[in-house]
C-alpha cells in the first residue's frame, strides 16, 4: 500500500495510517491500549509500563518516548505506512 492510498481519512477522523499502526502495535503487544488524545489533530498515546515506554501515533508518524529512548518515524523515512509501521515494530522489540 502507498501513502497516496492511505492518506485518507475515515468516518472517525482517524488516518488508515493510526489504524493500521495501531493494530500492529497491539498485535506485538496484546495488552496495549491506546487512548485517543488532541482537539486540534487526533493521535493516539499507549503506556507500555513494564519498560515506562509511551507510543504515540500520528496521522502519518509515530514516536516513541522514555525517559532513556526518543525515537520519532517520520513517513519521509519510509516507502510505505507498512515500511513506517514495521520500523516502530523494530525499535519496540529492541526495546524489550
Amino acid at each position: 500500500m502507498s501513502w497516496k492510498q492511505i492518506e485518507g481519512i475515515d468516518v472517525f477522523g482517524t488516518s488508515l495510517f493510526q489504524n493500521l499502526c495501531c493494530r500492529e502495535v497491539a498485535r506485538f503487544i496484546p495488552e496495549v491500549k491506546f487512548e485517543e488524545q488532541g482537539a486540534d489533530e487526533k493521535h493516539f498515546v499507549a503506556e507500555i509500563p513494564q519498560n515506562d515506554i509511551k507510543v504515540y501515533v500520528y496521522q502519518d508518524s509515530a514516536e516513541i518516548v522514555s525517559s532513556s529512548l526518543n525515537v520519532r518515524f517520520e513517513r519521509a523515512d519510509s516507502a510505505t505506512p507498512e515500511d513506517l509501521t514495521m520500523q516502530l515494530i523494530k525499535a519496540l522489540s529492541n526495546a524489550f
